[in-house]
């Protein structure tokens, strides 16, 4: 009975996530946009260094630790002075200024950058790593159905996902913290991390590796699963939630 009441508050909850989405995508604020056809290449040059890098409306992001900073633009020609690329307090911010894409062939920017505090992928935008990315403490957070899969060697990772979004991140970590929620999804089980915390709400699911601990806490329909068993362990499940080893 609980594993069917689990369902059912799951099935409720990402619908209405769904629903929300769908309502956004039909709002006065759409702006569409018909590509040419024409693909060109276009390199940007930013005022301000950025460790961090926020991408927005649905905009693939390839992300490169290199010692030289580049940003390369390419897409439609006439969708190229639409990607907009500025740097504000630290942080490279990509955006543009359609949310719907018709015919479109590109609409890549890839980034090149020594040091990265911080990822973040908004409003169906997508972010990837060529490589592994190293560095002490590193950020991710994806949300209103933005995706992110990368591969991280840090001391430090943080992952927060929310409406309908998704990270898959893999790699090593001394410490992990992870946070879903709305039907979001954390897959870090490819993340070999000593010391793992682990909160999830709102049928969203977060899946881990912890090798020595793991603080987990889920509530309202949600998930945790971890796939190895760690030396301490501490598990509190409430509303229909589950934590379990997979």
């Amino acid at each position: 009975m609980i594993k069917i009441i689990t369902m059912i508050t799951k099935f409720i909850i990402v619908t209405l996530t769904a629903l929300l989405f769908a309502s956004c995508n039909f709002s006065a604020n759409m702006k569409s946009i018909r590509g040419n056809g024409h693909v060109t290449t276009e390199k940007r040059i930013v005022m301000g260094d950025f460790k961090s890098v926020e991408v927005s409306n649905a905009i693939d992001l390839v992300i490169e630790q290199s010692d030289k900073t580049e940003i390369t633009v390419v897409a439609d020609d006439n969708l190229q002075k639409e990607i907009t690329t500025k740097v504000e307090n630290g942080v490279l911010i990509i955006a543009c200024d359609y949310n719907s894409f018709i015919n479109i062939k590109s609409k890549k920017v890839t980034v090149k950058m020594p040091l990265i505090d911080k990822l973040e992928a908004s409003s169906s935008a997508t972010i990837k790593s060529t490589s592994t990315l190293k560095g002490e403490n590193i950020s991710l957070e994806a949300s209103s159905a933005g995706s992110i899969s990368v591969n991280l060697e840090a001391d430090s990772v943080i992952c927060e996902t929310s409406s309908g979004s998704t990270i898959t991140v893999s790699g090593k970590a001394l410490k992990l913290e992870t946070t879903s929620s709305s039907g979001s999804e954390i897959d870090a089980k490819g993340l070999l991390a000593n010391d793992i915390t682990a909160n999830s709400s709102s049928g969203s699911s977060i899946t881990v590796h912890p090798l020595i601990s793991l603080n987990a806490k889920a509530s309202s329909g949600s998930d945790i699963n971890y796939d190895i068993v760690p030396k301490k362990i501490s598990t509190e499940e409430s509303s229909g939630s589950s934590i379990s080893k997979t």
